[in-house]
């Protein structure tokens, strides 16, 4: 009997602990002191990237009275290959609106299916890693914007610099995406987020279902949930997979499905 009630004591106490390991995390964007140029590299970012041990990947965020601005960046293969498997959309929402949402589908699904007969196992691990993921990312000349519902509005190119745009690299071992979003919609910028100092904005990052075929996979290879209803009025992100880099071995991959929570400076 004192066992049992000691147990009762301790329910709430293990409720919390549990509730706090599944928060999202709670990030304050960093103030633009200089220009940050949107060029797929690091070197605007300093020392303002948090690392998500749980999600393996580097995240910076900031904004000026213009922009909001975000840098990702991961080592780890097993997140970079789903986003191009699959493509990525960076989901931004306004937490005083539920209606102001947009969605930054870059990059898209890899059209160039060249990866599977060129490059094989012990290429991809020993010298071909940094020449597969250049050739990736010389395909990837757009950036489709959705709509809450995932509809696609519109289709922008990486060429123009102005307004929002995103650019991928890849240095040193390490992958970057970089993007630039407008707070503001007027005449110059029809697509961004209505978004003051102060505000929240819920940040989600999901890879899609990848496209049959895609880097070698096979029919009946697990692949990424299609979309559904994810947390937050998001659509829904994935579950493990593999795909194979070719001769038969298989890449295991884990897909990006993660938010944040962030305050406006």
């Amino acid at each position: 009997m004192k066992i049992y009630k000691a147990f009762l004591i301790l329910i709430p106490f293990l409720l919390i602990i549990f509730a706090g390991c599944g928060s999202t995390p709670q990030l304050t964007s960093t103030p633009v002191e200089h220009p940050i140029t949107i060029d797929g590299q690091t070197s605007d970012w300093g020392t303002n990237l948090k690392y998500l041990s749980d999600e393996k990947v580097g995240l910076g965020i900031a904004n000026d009275s213009n922009y909001l601005y975000l840098c990702m960046t991961t080592n780890d293969m097993g997140k970079v290959i789903p986003m191009f498997a699959g493509g990525l959309i960076v989901w931004i929402q306004d937490e005083n609106s539920n209606e102001s949402t947009i969605g930054i589908k870059y990059p898209l699904h890899n059209i160039v299916n060249e990866s599977r007969a060129s490059i094989n196992p012990e290429e991809f691990h020993e010298r071909g890693r940094g020449m597969m993921i250049d050739r990736m990312i010389k395909n990837q000349d757009e950036i489709r914007i959705l709509n809450k519902d995932k509809f696609p509005l519109t289709v922008i190119s990486t060429s123009d610099s102005s307004g929002l745009t995103a650019k991928l690299g890849y240095n040193n071992d390490q992958f970057v995406y970089e993007l630039r979003l407008p707070l503001k919609i007027d005449n110059q910028n029809k697509y961004g987020i209505d978004a003051n100092p102060g505000d929240k904005l819920l940040v989600k990052f999901e890879t899609e279902k990848p496209e049959r075929g895609n880097f070698g996979g096979r029919e009946g290879d697990e692949g990424m949930r299609p979309p559904g209803g994810g947390m937050g009025g998001f659509p829904g992100g994935g579950r493990r997979g593999g795909m194979r880099t070719g001769g038969g071995d298989r890449m295991s991959f884990e897909p990006i499905d993660f938010s944040v929570e962030v305050t406006l400076k």
